[in-house]
């Protein structure tokens, strides 16, 4: 985990205001379109939680420094959280942390090509990015990665013990200043929670986000919309 927070603070938007902001409108384009693409999939209302969760706190959520620096912490406390919080709970946490980490980075690189063009963001701007810094496959990858992680969540949701010491934690989390990381994993839990299978519904999700991909780099007209 210590690699992915490195190279987090490497990101160059954390010196360049240009950049960040640039950054910043793409990460909120793509949580529209996720949003858009996604919509009739996350509207039975079981399933709305989960999608604003996916789409707000993993894909640029406005906090993530804070947790970010609260995760790091973690490598310094030499298994020490581990006394309070869960295991499990605190590897999903992680393991969250560590793909929007992965995305955050991939955004970037389109902020980039955005800010060096001058241009907007837009439908049209963000494609001529996606095909401009051309990395399909480390796309592809991180849908994976992140399917993976949600059901590494659900498989440690079902554990009756493992969520009644996890709601124990949360003073002593709040107490030793790991909050935010702790919310973190608690809406996670709790947007997953009235899921009745997260399996169908991530590989719902995956096959669209592939199938953009995909379009993206193969030229297909109105790649986004499917």
């Amino acid at each position: 985990m210590q690699a992915s927070l490195d190279q987090y603070q490497q990101y160059p938007h954390h010196h360049d205001d240009a950049l960040r902001q640039k950054l910043q409108e793409a990460q909120a384009w793509q949580r529209e379109r996720m949003t858009k693409t996604h919509a009739e999939l996350f509207a039975p209302p079981k399933q709305q939680a989960f999608g604003s969760y996916l789409f707000d706190q993993l894909y640029g959520g406005e906090q993530f420094d804070q947790l970010a620096k609260q995760i790091g912490r973690i490598t310094r406390t030499a298994g020490k959280l581990e006394k309070f919080i869960p295991v499990n709970a605190l590897a999903t946490g992680v393991e969250g942390v560590r793909q929007a980490v992965e995305a955050i980075g991939l955004d970037v690189e389109l902020a980039q090509y955005l800010l060096a063009h001058n241009l907007p963001v837009n439908d049209d701007t963000m494609l001529a990015a996606y095909r401009a810094v051309n990395k399909p496959q480390a796309r592809h990858q991180q849908i994976d990665a992140l399917v993976a992680t949600c059901y590494q969540s659900d498989k440690y949701l079902r554990s009756f013990v493992m969520q009644k010491s996890f709601a124990l934690a949360k003073p002593v989390a709040y107490k030793y200043q790991f909050g935010a990381l702790y919310d973190f994993i608690a809406k996670g839990f709790e947007a997953i929670r009235p899921i009745k299978s997260v399996g169908d519904l991530m590989e719902n999700f995956a096959q669209k986000e592939h199938q953009i991909i995909n379009n993206v780099h193969s030229g297909q007209p109105d790649p986004f919309n499917v």
